[in-house]
């Protein structure tokens, strides 16, 4: 896939180079909770493309079990839930979390939402059958990412599917992120072929689907 470079250096790289700490990051999201309603409407039709190529109508998945981490407001989660026979989310934002079980129970989704931290995930080993993480990996330092890919590859019993911004540059996205203070200019350039391998995977792939960077990997 083909990779713009970002055309900063120096002084103004640093500048954008603007990161939050994950408690800064939490502040952020429960303020930000109000105004989530337009990241929904403006990726509902992108999730809805991304699900059905993974799913389809496939009645199978309906024996199985799902969660999604940092999941924010759950509208990938409630997206899930006509899929799997379980689906749960985690997330550290208070606000968040009030928001997607307001939505869910508006929808009349079972889904059951509980503050988790992805950076200290407690789910145990093998605990779901499939593990989501939509639009938050960017968030972290490599580091931090083969931490998370590690962690949620063990408490994966079928698949860990990771869904995400394409990985090029975009000068909107760069400045929604820096606004966020992610580590998006970083998150572009990974190998995530080699990450999946290090962090234990045995299978992994890497599709665009509907404008977003979707993996898929498993032990």
């Amino acid at each position: 896939m083909h990779r713009m470079a970002v055309p900063f250096s120096g002084p103004r790289r640093r500048f954008l180079e603007r990161r939050r700490t994950f408690e800064s990051m939490k502040r952020f999201y429960n303020w930000f909770h109000v105004f989530y309603g337009m990241i929904e409407r403006g990726l509902g039709s992108s999730m809805d493309a991304v699900i059905a190529g993974l799913f389809g109508a496939n009645a199978k998945y309906r024996a199985s079990t799902a969660i999604e981490y940092a999941c924010g407001s759950g509208s990938v989660a409630r997206k899930l839930a006509p899929v799997f026979a379980s689906v749960e989310g985690r997330d550290s934002s208070t606000m968040m979390l009030a928001r997607a079980r307001r939505l869910a129970k508006k929808g009349s989704l079972d889904i059951r939402f509980e503050e988790g931290n992805i950076l200290d995930i407690g789910e145990p080993d093998g605990s779901f059958d499939f593990v989501f993480v939509s639009f938050a990996l960017h968030l972290f330092s490599k580091d931090d990412i083969l931490s998370i890919l590690k962690r949620l590859l063990l408490v994966a019993r079928e698949e860990l599917v990771i869904i995400d911004h394409p990985l090029e540059w975009s000068p909107f996205t760069a400045l929604i992120e820096w606004l966020e203070g992610s580590y998006y200019d970083q998150f572009i350039k990974l190998d995530f072929a080699s990450l999946a391998r290090e962090a234990g995977a045995g299978r992994f792939s890497l599709d665009e689907v509907a404008g977003c960077a979707v993996m898929r990997m498993s032990l």
